[in-house]
């Protein structure tokens, strides 16, 4: 290791301007280690041949009714917060794929009452929070500014 500095005198002291170190390993290449690791059996096609018994008919209706109570779910939702809400649910269970239309529509609802809604209600941190973060992490161009009307 070597190290090389500039020094600098101000009022008869010595004072450090840079210092550079040199290691000398790092010129060379290091050749990396390999763990020869044996492939994964588990293969897409090897796992989809695996028997279930949820393939039935009766789990495929289950799942249907499943989802159109969350769409009921989602029209019975008239409060803003009880919508931003059940989105952030749906989405931290992973099956907001499943319900795109419906987040897409309850989030344009949201823009629009923020839209129409310019009186400056104070609201609460918690909502406004999930409201930002939901409208951001749907796509929508939102503000960082802290009143609620100036989002968008």
């Amino acid at each position: 290791m070597e190290c090389s500095r500039q020094v600098q005198v101000v009022d008869g002291e010595q004072q450090v301007v840079s210092c550079h170190l040199k290691l000398a390993g790092l010129d060379e290449i290091q050749q990396r280690r390999s763990a020869n690791y044996k492939p994964n059996i588990w293969q897409y096609d090897f796992l989809q041949s695996l028997p279930t018994i949820y393939n039935g008919v009766e789990y495929k209706l289950r799942a249907e009714n499943l989802k159109e109570n969350v769409k009921d779910m989602f029209v019975e939702a008239k409060d803003q917060l009880a919508k931003l809400e059940l989105i952030d649910i749906i989405r931290k269970l992973g099956l907001g794929d499943l319900f795109a239309e419906e987040t897409h529509k309850a989030l344009q609802t949201v823009v629009s009452s923020m839209k129409n809604n310019k009186n400056g209600e104070e609201e609460e941190l918690y909502m406004t929070a999930l409201r930002f973060k939901l409208l951001r992490l749907h796509g929508y161009d939102v503000s960082q500014g802290m009143k609620s009307n100036h989002y968008l």
